[in-house]
Formats: C-alpha cells, structure tokens, sequence
C-alpha cells in the first residue's frame, strides 16, 4: 500500500525498525513491510534515519505539489524492482485479469453514477432520470459477457457499452438539474454552460492526483490498458480515473441544486465559457477540500485522496500476483 502523507506538520520518524507518524492527535506506527511507497503531498518532516529505512526495504518516497503532479523522487540507486512491475505492466495488458480489472472499474463507475441519479431525482421532477436508471442497469450487464476476454478483443465493445450508460446518464443529469444549470451536450470544450466548465475543470484536476497516484504506485503512467498509448500522455490515469469521476460529478450537482455556481464565477469569448478570477478562487479550495473529504470506497473508511492512492497500489499489486503465478 502507499503511505500518503497529506497533513501539514506530520513527523515521520524510526523506531524499533518501524514508521512512526507523529502528529497532533498521536502517534501511528506502521511496518516497512506493509509499503510500497510513500507519497508526500503536504509540508511534513521526514527524519533521516527514516529515509534510510525507506531505502532499505526499497521504498520509493515522492514528493507532489498542491494539485497532485509529481515532482521529485527518492529512492536507492539499486532499487529494480520499479523497472521489474513496469515490464509486468506491459505483459499484465496482454491477459484477461486486465479486461477484468478494468470491467471492475466501469461496474464501480456505474454504481456511482447511479447513486448521483438517485440523489438527483429527490431534487429534481424530470421524468427521465427513473428511465434512465433503469437503463444503464440492463446494459451495465453486458460488461460481464467481455470480463474473460483479451482487452484487443473487445476494446471497442467495452468502450460502446460504456458510451452507452454515459449518454443515458448524461441525457438524464442534464436534464434534471435546477434550470440555470442545464445542459443537453457532456463533451463540448470549450462548454457553453456553467455545469461543464466546473466540471472539465475539476477533471483535470482530477487527472493529475490519479497520475500522481500511479506514479507512487510505481506504475507506467503512460502505459494504458483499455485506453491506447498516446505520445506523450499519462493514458493509464485515462483508465484509473473512471469511478472517481462521478464522485467529481456528485460534488458539482449539490453545488447546482444550492445555487452555488455563481455567474461572476464565468467569463466568455467567441468560442465558450471560461472560468475567470473569481471562479478559480471559489472552486480551486472546494476541490482541495473535496479531496480531503472522508468516504466509505471498497469497505474502507479514508480521504478521496487516499482511495484514488489505494486503487493505484491495489493495481500494482494485482499486476505482481497474476505476473508471477
């Protein structure tokens, strides 16, 4: 798993052979066993003693700014096993466990829009959200029938059914949201509505914490699974993305049924709108904040942050078992 360490003022230090995290509410000791990297994402201090632990048990430590991006990394000159998950990265893409972890992640990802949908039709009198529920509940089934197969076999069946639920969501979303927030188009950019702007903002937001989190995990993050290399792209955080987008989505619908996207918050030009100033200083801290928020993932209580850190280190994992079975 990846330690991640995101409050300020934490200490990390060694005793009796182990982690000790030290902050204002105690103390927490953890066993080097246990990591397979630490991730530091806020201003904390890290003793020296605790370092060479780390170096020892060949534990990468990696340092990120405020939005997720990788920016350094330390680790013993010695340290392979790095470049050993990688080449399994590559081999793991070539069996059926990939199309299945990757089934795994739509099925997470359609369960959650569902509860957006669920939520959003207490609030909401458009007669289509219980259609389309309905809906994506029939063909989220049809992900089952590819789970066995190789992902070159059935790459454009996965992405047809996942296209599938999202128009059903999108069209249903857009359609039941309070009347200054509607929208008919998901993938235009730049959008033409406030409700797109936030959220391809937040996207790609989103996007740097999941590339930052395979990277902590020792992953490739340009070697995708169902999405296609592109030069130049982190196309594995296009696949580890997908069930935290709707958590994303669920953040912005209850701020659109509070009233809280504010016009002042946009400005526009010929070609769309953006957000200004003003917007950036109201969404920027909610996002953070977002991240920060404690939720239930997978039976496990933690930070959005955390969980996005978890499901990297969980595919890490899964590549080693299956790669060396």
């Amino acid at each position: 798993m990846q330690l991640v360490l995101d409050t300020k003022g934490l200490q990390v230090i060694k005793k009796d052979g182990v982690f000790h995290i030290i902050g204002e509410k105690g103390s927490k000791a953890i066993s080097p066993a246990k990591l397979d990297s630490i991730a530091i994402t806020a201003n904390v201090m890290i003793s020296s003693l605790a370092v060479a632990l780390a170096i020892e048990h060949k534990i990468p430590i990696l340092f990120f700014d405020r939005i997720g991006k990788a920016k350094a990394r330390l680790w013993s000159p010695y340290f392979e096993s790095i470049a050993t998950l990688r080449r399994n990265q590559m081999r793991f893409a070539d069996t059926p466990e990939a199309t299945a972890w990757i089934v795994d992640l739509f099925y997470l990802k359609t369960e959650a829009q569902l509860d957006n949908l669920k939520f959003l039709k207490g609030h909401s009198s458009s007669l289509g959200i219980g259609t389309a529920i309905a809906r994506m509940k029939v063909e989220s089934r049809n992900f089952e029938n590819l789970r066995d197969k190789l992902l070159d076999e059935c790459r454009q069946q996965l992405m047809g059914v996942e296209g599938g639920i999202a128009r059903s969501y999108w069209q249903a979303l857009g359609d039941g949201l309070p009347r200054a927030y509607r929208f008919k188009e998901r993938s235009r950019r730049p959008a033409k509505d406030f409700f797109n702007v936030v959220l391809n903002y937040f996207y790609g937001m989103l996007y740097s914490v999941v590339e930052g989190a395979t990277f902590a995990a020792g992953l490739d993050p340009h070697l995708g699974l169902l999405h296609a290399d592109e030069y130049n792209k982190p196309v594995l955080a296009f696949d580890l993305i997908e069930p935290f987008r709707p958590w994303v989505d669920r953040l912005l619908v209850e701020q659109a049924l509070q009233r809280k996207m504010d016009s002042a918050f946009f400005s526009k030009n010929q070609f769309g709108l953006f957000l200004n100033k003003h917007g950036k200083a109201y969404f920027i801290p909610l996002f953070n904040d977002f991240l920060r928020s404690k939720r239930n993932y997978l039976n496990l209580e933690s930070t959005v942050k955390n969980h996005i850190y978890f499901t990297a280190g969980r595919l890490a994992q899964r590549i080693r078992v299956v790669m060396e079975t």
